[in-house]
């Protein structure tokens, strides 16, 4: 009986790590707008592995970079998130400027390490481990009732 069990249980286990992971696809077949934003934003970067996914709102994609750097696409090849490599910022240009402005003003020495585009505005970490939920125009928002827009994490 034990050996049924444990056989079912790594059945299981097995069953469940290969339905987290994404199938390989080359860069070749992301859609055009992410082979467009890697070469004007990651041309520098060599590419490690890209996985397509079904997400919740259709077909996602995960490009990571030799140096660490990952982005996450939408179904239409827009970015979803952006994390920068180890030591590195994203993209400026990818950042609205009034919160390029706002991070500039408030944390001082601080830069944006990853990004996320949210249903209302951005998701934003910083350097010095500050997270921020932003709108487009650098107003805190909280994708949570009574939670406050930006917090430090522990």
């Amino acid at each position: 009986m034990r050996r049924i069990l444990l056989l079912a249980f790594i059945a299981i286990a097995a069953i469940c790590s290969t339905a987290q992971t994404g199938t390989a696809i080359t860069q070749a077949q992301l859609p055009k707008e992410a082979r467009n934003f890697i070469s004007k934003y990651f041309s520098a970067d060599k590419v490690r592995k890209v996985e397509k996914d079904m997400g919740h709102r259709g077909m996602e994609y995960e490009v990571d970079f030799i140096s660490g750097a990952e982005v996450d696409f939408r179904e239409d090849g827009n970015w979803k998130e952006v994390k920068a490599a180890r030591g590195r910022a994203v993209p400026t240009a990818i950042v609205p400027a009034a919160i390029s402005q706002y991070v500039k003003a408030k944390y001082a020495g601080q830069s944006i390490v990853k990004i996320s585009l949210k249903r209302g505005g951005y998701e934003i970490k910083l350097s010095g481990g500050v997270e921020l939920q932003l709108t487009k125009d650098a107003k805190p928002y909280s994708s949570q009732g009574n939670r406050q827009g930006n917090r430090k994490r522990k």
